[in-house]
């Protein structure tokens, strides 16, 4: 983001359109590894599921919620520090972000508000 400032002038559109294509490429092939790796890993390894139980299925869900909603709350703080009280993101906003669960969801919308809020950074 602070490199944007002094780059853009320095790179041709072509340049520009390489890179972008060369990163949302690299980010997808990693995505798709990583949740690659994470079905394998279901099927391919012995799982102990008679010794792990019931309480810690429900102790994990718990922990998720939990860790998501601490999450959500630590990032619309440090959205709204800096906002003003008109454009501050609401509790019921806030629980919509929680309940979703959507992390992409949450960071597009911060991403949208500071391309509203940073026009020349964009």
């Amino acid at each position: 983001m602070f490199l944007n400032y002094y780059a853009t002038p320095n790179v041709t559109d072509t340049s520009r359109k390489i890179a972008s294509l060369t990163y949302e490429t690299v980010a997808y092939g990693t995505e798709t590894l990583v949740f690659l790796f994470l079905g394998i890993g279901i099927f391919a390894f012995e799982h102990p599921f008679k010794e792990m139980g019931i309480g810690l299925f429900l102790t994990t869900i718990l922990n998720l919620n939990l860790s998501r909603f601490l999450n959500v709350r630590f990032c619309t703080w440090c959205a709204n520090f800096t906002r003003s009280e008109e454009s501050k993101i609401k509790p019921k906003t806030e629980f919509v972000i929680w309940f979703s669960g959507l992390r992409g969801a949450m960071a597009y919308a911060l991403a949208l508000s500071c391309v509203a809020d940073f026009p020349s950074v964009g």
